[in-house]
């Protein structure tokens, strides 16, 4: 099984960098139940998330309440490179601002 390099974000904490398995079964381990993806920021990013805070998250409507994270996708998932790394923990700071 392959590792992914994700932004994990989890609630009331700063985004971090970890390392994931590449599975649906880790996904839905890491956001607590059935997944969904969502266009992120830009241009190959996703956010992955709980299907019932899908909706809420793209469009800012509250503060989430579980954890989530964000990986790159183009035509398949890939692993975030360090520059991806630093851009993303920016807007996700700029983010959470809003969310409290």
């Amino acid at each position: 099984m392959s590792e992914l390099s994700v932004i994990l974000i989890d609630q009331k904490k700063k985004p971090r960098s970890i390392k994931i398995n590449h599975s649906l079964e880790a996904f839905e381990e890491i956001v607590n139940g059935p997944v969904e993806l969502l266009k992120f920021h830009r241009e190959p990013y996703r956010l992955v998330c709980h299907v019932k805070e899908g909706y809420d998250l793209y469009y800012n409507k509250k503060t989430p309440s579980g954890t989530f994270f964000v990986v790159k996708y183009q035509n398949g998932f890939e692993s975030l490179n360090e520059l991806e790394v630093d851009e993303l923990k920016k807007v996700l700071r700029m983010k959470m601002k809003k969310w409290k």
